[in-house]
């Protein structure tokens, strides 16, 4: 299933680039999209999985922000009427994999400087 939806994923990107090109122009437009498969269920995870939740996190966390606050906070410049839109906020769990001194990826890398550690 993982190959035909990426098949057809690809297919679906290429058209749109395709129907994007301008002839004759200079600037060359395309759609570029992350896509990450969905969840897996494993019995057991590893470091591959791991990086792939960070990443997941982080995505989310920069999506929320440019989507939301900054979104906000320029109609509040430009002295726009809006009503206050409340999203979900992962700082906590973003922090949890890259905070420091006490987050995953730097209690690991710490542990990885140890002899036998």
């Amino acid at each position: 299933s993982k190959a035909l939806y990426s098949k057809l994923f690809d297919y679906i990107v290429k058209n749109v680039n395709v129907a994007l090109r301008l002839k004759g122009a200079q600037v060359t437009m395309q759609v570029s999209v992350l896509d990450i498969f969905g969840f897996e269920v494993f019995q057991q995870n590893h470091f591959e999985q791991f990086c792939i939740n960070y990443a997941n996190e982080r995505l989310q966390q920069h999506f929320m922000e440019s989507s939301f606050r900054l979104e906000q906070e320029e109609y509040q410049r430009e002295g726009i009427e809006w009503s206050t839109v409340e999203f979900p906020n992962n700082d906590a769990c973003v922090s949890l994999f890259d905070g420091r001194p006490h987050g995953l990826l730097a209690l690991l890398d710490e542990e990885c400087r140890i002899p036998r550690g």
